[in-house]
């Protein structure tokens, strides 16, 4: 079994501890100088509970940067099994992260959204399947985006202790999407490439909707470079190339 999804199984055994602080939008200890514009290619993989890879594709991650504007812009191209692609964007305040726009589409066409933020409410129009959906969600003010959820993992100020609750906003969970992100503690992770990179090494969840997964997270640089999510006797492989 691959080295890193057995340490990930043994680290999911320990549940996420309730001493937790609420880290919102804007929050001081969010590590902003890490945002620079980048391209990072993810393959993505479900195995079973050896590793045998079941299913592989890959998603191409772009961070731009619009000082004028003061956004950061976090584009995702999904090219998935079947040959179709998803393209999602996201636009967030520089300073705050906090969100101010989300599209999404899939070519050929079977779904898309479009999102437009304010500081306690998104106005979400979607179309999944044909069935359309207009609607205004409430949120609590200082979420994030849960497009941006995994560049934003990145960027934590890790140290022995941090335990942070997340307020994200989920289309498909009609809004308010509390998350957990605990740190664990440090790794060195082999490139598939070549080389290795000392990382952080942390524990997600939302409230036993979503399982328990791990992150290994460059300390350099603040990019994810693996993540581990369980999916009943399966598991979702995050890996950077």
């Amino acid at each position: 079994m691959d080295r890193f999804l057995l340490l990930a199984m043994t680290l999911l055994l320990t549940h996420i501890s309730h001493c937790q602080s609420l880290l919102k939008a804007g929050d001081p200890t969010i590590r902003y100088e890490l945002i620079k514009p980048t391209v990072t290619l993810y393959k993505i993989a479900t195995t079973d509970s050896t590793g045998k890879v079941l299913t592989e594709f890959t998603c191409r991650n772009t961070v731009s940067v619009n000082p004028d504007k003061g956004w950061v812009i976090v584009t995702q191209q999904f090219h998935l099994p079947d040959g179709r692609t998803l393209l999602d964007s996201t636009i967030a305040d520089l300073k705050t992260l906090a969100p101010v726009r989300m599209r999404m589409v899939t070519t050929p066409h079977f779904m898309k959204m479009d999102l437009r933020f304010a500081a306690r409410e998104v106005y979400a129009v979607a179309d999944k399947g044909g069935h359309l959906i207009d609607t205004l969600h409430r949120m609590e003010e200082g979420y994030f985006d849960s497009n941006l959820l995994e560049y934003l993992i990145g960027l934590l100020p890790y140290k022995k202790g941090f335990n942070a609750r997340l307020n994200v906003y989920t289309f498909e969970r009609n809004g308010m999407d509390p998350w957990q992100v605990e740190y664990v503690g440090e790794d060195m992770l082999g490139l598939a490439g070549g080389g290795t990179v000392q990382c952080y090494v942390a524990r997600t969840g939302n409230a036993g909707v979503a399982p328990d997964a791990m992150a290994w997270i460059e300390k350099a640089t603040g990019k994810v470079v693996k993540r581990v999510i369980p999916m009943g006797k399966m598991y979702y492989v995050i890996t950077k190339v």
